[in-house]
C-alpha cells in the first residue's frame, strides 16, 4: 500500500515481492510455450535447450537482487526440466 506521502507501507512491500514473484512465474510460463513451440516447428531440442542456458547465463551476469537471480534460476531450471524431458 502507498501513503500518501509516496512511502512504500510494509503491507506494500510485500505486494511488491509478491509482483515480482507473478511476473517471474509469468516469465518462466511464456518461456515454457515459445519453447514448446520451437521444438514443434523443427528446433532441435538440444538447440532450445542451448538457449535456455544462454538466458541463465545471462540472468546470473545481469540480475542484481540475489533474490530474484535465485527465483529466476529456479524457475528457468522448471522450464528446461519440461522441456528436456518432452
Amino acid at each position: 500500500m502507498v501513503r500518501d506521502d509516496g512511502m512504500v507501507s510494509p503491507q506494500g512491500q510485500d505486494d511488491d515481492e509478491a509482483f515480482a514473484e507473478g511476473t517471474i512465474t509469468l516469465w518462466a510460463n511464456l518461456l515454457t510455450l515459445i519453447g514448446e513451440h520451437l521444438c514443434e516447428t523443427g528446433t532441435p531440442r538440444r538447440e532450445v535447450l542451448e538457449m535456455l542456458t544462454m538466458l541463465h547465463d545471462t540472468n546470473e551476469a545481469t540480475i542484481r537482487s540475489p533474490r530474484a537471480r535465485t527465483s529466476a534460476s529456479r524457475h528457468l531450471m522448471s522450464v528446461y526440466r519440461a522441456l528436456g524431458e518432452a
